[in-house]
């Protein structure tokens, strides 16, 4: 037996010792790198949580913001397409000029009327209307529709002040 013979199975468990070590180090370098990742994750929750808990300390005397009343620039732009030249001035011209809409009994010989600068468009489906006949007050919130320019006026619900 010739000493390269001899030589070359040493060779070749001291290159399957050397591959083993290196898989074993570089899987040792994932893990570890790997529990380093779940601690910072972890320390962002924890920092988070106590963001989360430091906004509510100071937002929990506060009132929440009142929803937003009115037309929007794209409602604006629907009722325009569907005929209105001026979406909430048409609206309330029209309703205004629609006062047996009222379903109240007017007081001491006095007319109902809509009051125009009482009386709120809330959306591109309904208005709050106030109306009085200088004697008795009063609300009603309706629902409208339009097409090709003309509107459709629905009372969803009417009440007299106290």
């Amino acid at each position: 037996m010739s000493e390269k013979s001899r030589f070359l199975p040493h060779a070749e468990r001291l290159v399957w010792f050397g591959f083993m070590l290196f898989l074993l180090i570089t899987a040792m370098i994932y893990i570890h790198r790997g529990i380093g990742l779940e601690r910072d994750v972890q320390q962002a929750h924890q920092e988070i949580l106590a963001l989360q808990m430091r906004l509510n300390e100071v937002t929990s005397g506060q009132v929440a913001q009142p929803a937003a009343v009115g037309l929007t620039q794209g409602q604006e732009r629907r009722l325009r397409r569907l005929g209105l030249n001026q979406p909430r001035e048409d609206l309330l011209n029209d309703l205004v000029q629609q006062p047996e809409l009222i379903d109240h009994d007017p007081v001491l010989g006095g007319t109902l009327f809509f009051v125009p600068d009482e009386t709120h468009v809330l959306n591109d489906r309904w208005v709050l209307a106030t109306f009085e006949d200088g004697h008795i007050r009063g609300q009603m919130l309706l629902e409208y529709e339009v097409a090709f320019g003309t509107i459709d006026w629905r009372v969803l619900d009417s009440v007299l002040d106290r």
